[in-house]
């Protein structure tokens, strides 16, 4: 009887609640990962329109406009609505004359700081007062006023997390907010 006591193990409900428990344990572990994940490629983005927001200030205060590096209507340095381009992280500036990119001669000028290598493309427009401010290709619901101010729309897109659903991200001159589309996408 005492043999008996000592060899008895678990049961199988005891072994099926403690799988159940490291299961839900992994689900939360990986569901926790994928948003700092997403949230870390979001920091990109925002990182990247704060950086061009100085860089507009500062070639306004010596210049008096601020600087329509997006003439072409190009993402920059990649377009984030291609395919082939979702998930791919490269550098932000090329080369002057060794980029085919139409407007990397005015990324150049305007010099954002960037950290590393990007994965969003990014657009900034700028205009004159009296002038209407460029509607970003985004909709935001926001209503895009002619101001008596120079002014700039930047946008940033990206497929961060490869669903074919882009985030965007739209900031301008009237305010120091950042409107988030599909953020979490």
């Amino acid at each position: 009887m005492r043999r008996a006591r000592r060899l008895r193990g678990f049961t199988l409900v005891e072994l099926m609640v403690v799988v159940a428990i490291a299961a839900l344990l992994a689900v939360i572990a990986v569901h926790s990962l994928r948003r700092h994940v997403s949230s870390s490629k979001s920091i990109e983005a925002l990182t990247m329109i704060q950086s061009i927001r100085a860089a507009q200030e500062r070639y306004r205060s010596l210049n008096t406009v601020y600087l329509d590096v997006s003439v072409s209507g190009a993402w920059y340095p990649l377009d984030p609505t291609v395919p082939a381009n979702r998930g791919i992280k490269t550098t932000f500036f090329q080369a002057p004359g060794a980029d085919a990119h139409p407007d990397n001669a005015a990324w150049w000028q305007l010099n954002p700081s960037v950290a590393g290598p990007v994965q969003f493309g990014y657009m900034t427009r700028c205009g004159l007062p009296g002038q209407a401010m460029t509607v970003p290709q985004v909709e935001t619901g926001a209503v895009w006023p002619a101001t008596t101010e120079p002014w700039y729309v930047i946008e940033a897109a990206a497929d961060a997390d490869e669903d074919g659903i882009l985030a965007n991200y739209v900031a301008s001159s009237i305010n120091g907010e950042v409107f988030r589309k599909d953020e979490g996408e």
